[in-house]
């Protein structure tokens, strides 16, 4: 009988899963920094958004294989390990990120906030209807956030001329101005848990 090294099967684990999550994260794109928790077992999760409604559902089961055959440990390296475990965090990112595109388009959809160009380029005014539809947040100091747009790479070049055109125009100040206000009236209205 061989022996079972439990506290370095442990102790590899650990390290792949590190190496898994840094990876994973470094695919994942726009949402790379929206933060995260942990739902420990449950089958279910629910949103609660700042306007007080609800939304849920069932998780979804995302899982990816990472395969190393028998006659492959004795030639692996560190680097090939990594490679590895890379390309199945590749896997894991894209399988994720449609999960949150999809949910997003829901969600949008559902709350009325989804709109189309009708088949033709982006204008600026459909970016200013954009603008006017969603909340914006600002720090502490009153600067918003920075806004996000996700397009294909090949509309990026259009889409970062229609951006420039916006950011120039007088109606994105006074747009920024109002949802300015409207971000201290509902940062005024929260309810404090003390």
């Amino acid at each position: 009988m061989f022996p079972d090294f439990l506290k370095t099967k442990e102790k590899l684990q650990k390290m792949i899963n590190y190496e898994m999550q840094k990876a994973r994260l470094s695919h994942m794109g726009p949402f790379a920094d929206v933060p995260k928790s942990m739902i420990f077992e449950a089958d279910k999760h629910t949103v609660v958004r700042e306007d007080g409604s609800v939304d849920g559902g069932d998780l979804e089961n995302t899982t990816v294989k990472l395969e190393v055959k028998f006659d492959e440990v004795e030639k692996m390296n560190h680097e090939m390990v990594l490679d590895k475990i890379n390309r199945a965090a590749e896997e894991m990112a894209g399988k994720l990120k449609k999960l949150a595109f999809e949910q997003i388009e829901k969600s949008a959809e559902e709350a009325g906030n989804v709109g189309s160009t009708g088949g033709k380029s982006l204008s600026v005014n459909l970016l200013f209807e954009v603008l006017e539809k969603i909340d914006v947040d600002f720090d502490e100091a009153g600067n918003p956030y920075e806004l996000r747009v996700v397009v294909h790479p090949e509309r990026l070049s259009s889409i970062s001329r229609v951006i420039s055109q916006v950011e120039a125009d007088p109606r994105y100040q006074a747009i920024i101005e109002r949802k300015r206000e409207e971000w201290r009236a509902r940062e005024g209205n929260r309810k404090l848990v003390g």
